[in-house]
């Protein structure tokens, strides 16, 4: 054994023997509905107090930390693993001072009903494709999972149905320690490569999942109340699948919305309930003939434009209602590239847009003439000397900017 080696064991001892770990009791893994309870401060660094037993949870896993207060001073931050401590900004407390701890309940439920629900979900996810599983995020405000494998909108459907038959069927959560040496193919889900410990805490859900997990759960599913994705998109590059969901009431209260604004859409779609992804599809496919059928009426309403002889110079012209304006733009190009031409072209939708151009040999400033022209409507736009676009707001018959653009053009 190396001189240096003994060295190193004798400064470790020393500093063990003058920084002992505290180790906390954890009271939220005996009892997870556990809301107030006393304790003794064992060691206190600036605003963290270390206890000697907690019901706060220190977060793990995807799950946020517990919330609440110790003797009505806010606790905004919980650590550690062995030695929890706690974060009380401003706080008077001493080595062997007295606490009340209280917790925000309503946090922890919701956190518990969260990560019960998530189990129950990625489980069943994983039934029906092969997936990886990236990552967790759970707080009051939001829950996500974001996974790696194939899954489409039936797959979730068929997913949310079976968790919530779970929940309805009132499994039963309990959690027990395994050696990990027991850990194996066919077992619980688990990455031993993220664990130290020889012993294991796996939380089960009636026969339909078992896993790892540190974190607070519920004693039965039924408790979770319902579970909801409200959110299925995709989470590139981090992985293939961003899945937000929602538990008890608040998922409830979602499902009643959607359930509403779905008949009301079939209602204006003139379909069936069933039937309104079918009917919304025919819809698209319909509305795309028709934009086809624009573009193709607007290649020959423009290229028909026929010029007005102003002095030495060429006019264009016209107004049209639902063309692309990129369309618009490229043609009052083309129209000026031959020379001693000026082409003002309104294009309509919900908004009032004109492209003013003119050929190099013109000598004109379109964004001055285009903003004269705008702003006597509460209009404005930019540009180039000879090319320059703008708008604005809501509609305006089109020949009133056609007029006064050729009553200005006369006069210059």
């Amino acid at each position: 054994m190396s001189s240096s080696f003994l060295y190193k064991l004798g400064v470790d001892y020393l500093h063990e023997l003058s920084h002992p770990q505290v180790m906390t009791v954890k009271l939220y893994e005996a009892d997870p509905y556990l809301k107030e309870f006393t304790a003794i401060v064992t060691k206190v660094e600036g605003d963290w107090v270390v206890l000697d037993r907690t019901a706060f949870y220190p977060g793990g896993g995807g799950q946020e930390r517990d919330r609440g207060t110790l003797n009505g001073g806010e606790v905004t931050g919980v650590k550690g693993k062995e030695e929890i401590s706690h974060q009380v900004p401003g706080h008077a407390l001493k080595v062997g001072s007295p606490v009340k701890g209280v917790l925000d309940w309503d946090n922890r439920c919701c956190l518990m009903r969260a990560h019960t629900g998530e189990h129950l979900l990625f489980s069943s996810l994983s039934r029906r494709t092969e997936m990886e599983l990236v990552k967790i995020s759970l707080s009051k405000e939001k829950k996500v999972l974001i996974v790696k494998g194939h899954l489409d909108w039936d797959m979730v459907r068929d997913a949310m149905q079976e968790v919530n038959d779970i929940i309805a069927e009132g499994a039963e959560v309990t959690c027990h320690q395994v050696d990990r040496e027991n850990l194996g193919e066919g077992g619980p889900r688990v990455k031993l490569d993220r664990i130290s410990d020889r012993m294991v805490r796996v939380v089960s859900i009636g026969g339909h999942d078992s896993a790892a997990c540190a974190g607070v759960h519920l004693k039965n599913a039924r408790e979770i109340g319902m579970l909801l994705v409200s959110k299925f998109t995709s989470a590139k590059p981090a992985g293939d699948w961003e899945i937000e969901f929602l538990v008890g009431a608040e998922a409830v209260r979602m499902a009643v919305d959607h359930s509403v604004r779905s008949l009301m859409l079939a209602e204006r779609l003139g379909s069936l309930p069933q039937d309104s992804l079918t009917a919304f599809d025919n819809r698209d496919r319909e509305l795309v003939r028709a934009r086809e059928a624009l573009k193709a009426y607007g290649r020959l309403a423009l290229s028909s434009l026929n010029p007005e002889q102003l002095g030495d110079r060429k006019f264009f012209s016209g107004s049209f209602t639902g063309l692309d304006r990129k369309m618009v733009m490229e043609r009052a190009n083309e129209l000026v590239s031959r020379g001693s031409s000026v082409a003002a072209l309104v294009c309509q939708d919900d908004k009032t847009f004109l492209v003013l151009a003119c050929s190099t040999d013109v000598k004109l400033d379109c964004v001055a003439l285009l903003n004269k022209v705008l702003s006597q409507h509460g209009g404005r736009g930019g540009g180039k000397p000879n090319f320059a676009s703008g708008g604005i707001l809501g509609l305006l018959d089109a020949s009133v900017l056609l007029d006064e653009i050729s009553r200005l053009l006369k006069m210059s």
